[in-house]
Parts: structure tokens; sequence; C-alpha cells
């Protein structure tokens, strides 16, 4: 039986007392049979009504807040209940009905829909037995068609409360998989800002070393000094990274870095239009121009410089020109990690070495 059934209980954590026992305000009508024959009735009888109500009411609460796999020997104390107060009144037609529901919800597979052919049998055997010959289809009658409605909403139950509970962990990978994401952009930006400060350190610090060994004092002055200026550049560069990229967006920062390439004495040709990014846009073309003016502003002797934003068939474009002499392009940390990124996007990032350096990023246009 373990295999025909499942964990959830029927009742739902976190919600209104009525939401899980309103239904039984329609087992009233129970009582119906018992005052229409009230003064043929006896206390005894009387008495021995509402103790099957009671205890039906009872079996039923167990019933909600057991896990489904538990629930069955309530349900069968349910059913039997039914079969044995039939004697005793017709109002069980509407009883039959809350032990289909659990059925419906409970059981899985053909084991179900086994459940409700004993259910049903057990409702035509009490009916025959119990109820006179003339008025037994008005008990048969509602009886199976309140069981069988309520058996659909069982299915129905259970079948959303799977959806919820699968859409619900769905979301939670979605949201475990974005906090691995984030971690991974995490790394890769320090590893873009620090990597290669961090290891001209550590040769610096060793060739210093090597000087003092030697007695080199002057050269090892020099490389420690060296060491020091890398420590504060690397330093400022992650102050940036941490409070300056959050806080402006690509035109801001763009706007920044083209006051900086003034104030190093470059001309600055800026033809830079509005655009609509997106989040994951703006923050991977923020990198780009970061990354694209400090390689400038270190390693070039440019006195020229072009920047232009624009959006032409769908494509988000971002291109940055100088007049440097260029011998040759290394594909070194930083324009790797601008590749990369650009591509995670779907875009794609180029460069050329024609009377001068020119870097082109494009990124796909996106419904905003």
């Amino acid at each position: 039986m373990r295999s025909a059934t499942h964990t959830m209980p029927l009742a739902r954590k976190g919600k209104h007392f009525f939401w899980n026992y309103g239904p039984l305000v329609f087992s009233v009508f129970y009582f119906f049979p018992m005052i229409r024959s009230f003064e043929t009735t006896s206390n005894a009888e009387i008495a021995a009504q509402f103790m099957a109500y009671g205890s039906f009411v009872f079996c039923y609460h167990k019933a909600l807040l057991k896990p489904a796999k538990d629930a069955i020997h309530f349900i069968v104390l349910m059913l039997l209940l039914c079969v044995l107060v039939t004697q005793l009144t017709s109002g069980t037609s509407t009883l039959f009905g809350y032990v289909g529901y659990l059925i419906g919800f409970c059981f899985l597979g053909s084991v179900r829909w086994l459940m409700l052919a004993v259910l049903m049998c057990a409702i035509t055997l009490v009916a025959t037995l119990h109820i006179h010959p003339n008025f037994w289809p008005y008990f048969i009658g509602p009886a199976m068609v309140i069981s069988l409605g309520l058996f659909g909403f069982g299915v129905v139950e259970y079948k959303e409360r799977v959806h919820r509970n699968e859409s619900r962990k769905s979301k939670e990978q979605i949201s475990q998989l974005a906090k691995i994401a984030e971690r991974e952009r995490i790394a890769r930006d320090l590893h873009d800002l620090l990597g290669h400060s961090l290891s001209s350190i550590s040769l610096k610090s060793e060739l210093a070393g090597k000087f003092i060994s030697a007695g080199h004092y002057d050269q090892a002055k020099h490389e420690t000094d060296e060491v020091a200026k890398l420590a504060r550049t690397a330093l400022s560069e992650v102050r940036e990274a941490v409070s300056g990229m959050k806080q402006l967006g690509l035109q801001a920062q763009l706007d920044v870095m083209t006051a900086r390439l003034k104030d190093k004495g470059m001309a600055v040709e800026p033809d830079i239009q509005q655009i609509a990014l997106s989040p994951e846009q703006e923050s991977c073309l923020c990198f780009v121009a970061k990354e694209a003016i400090t390689n400038v502003l270190k390693h070039s002797n440019a006195r020229k410089v072009s920047i232009s934003l624009n959006t032409f068939k769908g494509q988000h474009t971002l291109i940055f020109c100088d007049d440097g002499q260029i011998h040759n392009i290394v594909w070194g940390n930083g324009l790797s990690g601008i590749k990369s990124r650009i591509e995670e996007l779907g875009g794609s990032f180029k460069v050329f070495a024609d009377d001068g350096l020119r870097l082109v990023a494009e990124l796909p246009q996106k419904e905003m």
C-alpha cells in the first residue's frame, strides 16, 4: 500500500481553520433524516447517531493531519462507520462523500480506482440492505454523485499540490543556480581585477628579495616601491568595482572614463547615444568600458580616443578606438574576460589592430 500512496497531508499548513475544516459544514445534512423522524426515534438511537458523527469527524480530522500513507486506517474507519450507521439513518449518504474526497487525494494509480470501486460497492450494499426498497434509489443516487464529485476534487487537489511543490522546488533550484552564477561572476571579477596585479606583486617581491641577498639595495628599494604602487592600484580598482560600478550606470561610467582620459591629456571623441539595456547587459558593458580605458591609460601611447555607443539593426554596439602604436595583440586575462562575459550574453567581441587599437563589443537588443 505504501507504493500506492504519498507523504503529503491533506491539511495545508499555515492555512486558516476554515480552509481545512470548512467542508464539514455540509455534513449537517447527515442530521436531516433524524430531524424528520425525531418523534419516532428513540433517545438511544439519537445518541448513537451523534456518537457516530463525532467519531466520523474525529477520523476526518486525523486523516487531514496525517501524511497520506498513514491516513489509510482512518479512511477505512470512516467507511466502516458509514456502513454501520446506515442501519440507523440514511443521512450517511452525505458522509460517504468525505471518504471519496480522501480516497481521491491519498491514493495513487490503480489503487485509487480500486478504493473508489470499494466505496461504490459499499454504498450500493448498504442501500439495498438497510434502506427501504421504495427509497433506496434516493439514497444511492445522491451518495454516489457526492462521492464521485468529491473524489474528483481530491484528485485535483493532489495534482495541484504536486504542481505547486514542483514549482517551489524549481524556484529554489533557479535561486540556487543564480547564487552559484553570482559567486562565479564575483570570482571572475576578482580574478580579472586582481590576477595580474597580484602576480606582478609576487614577482617583484621575489626580485626585491634577490636584490637584497645580492647587496643591491637601491634596486631592491625600487622594486619595493613598485610593489607598493601596484598594491595601491589594486586597492583602488577593488574599491571602484565594489562601490563605483554599483553606483554608476553605463552612461555615467563612460562620462567618468572620458574625464579620466582628458585628465591624461588625450583628445576624446564621444558618440554616446541613450540606449535601453538590461541590467546584465549594462553591467557587462560597464566592465568592458573600464577594462578598455584602463588598458589605454596604462599601456597605450595614444593621443586620441573615440568612444561610440549605439544600437543598429538589433545590436547594441560599444566601440573604443585609439591611435596608439600596436605591435601585437596579447589576449591576457582582461581581454579574455571581456570576451567570455559578452559571449555569455549572446554577443560578440572583436579586437582589431589597424592604425591603433579598436575594440568592438556587440550585444543583441532585447525587448524591455
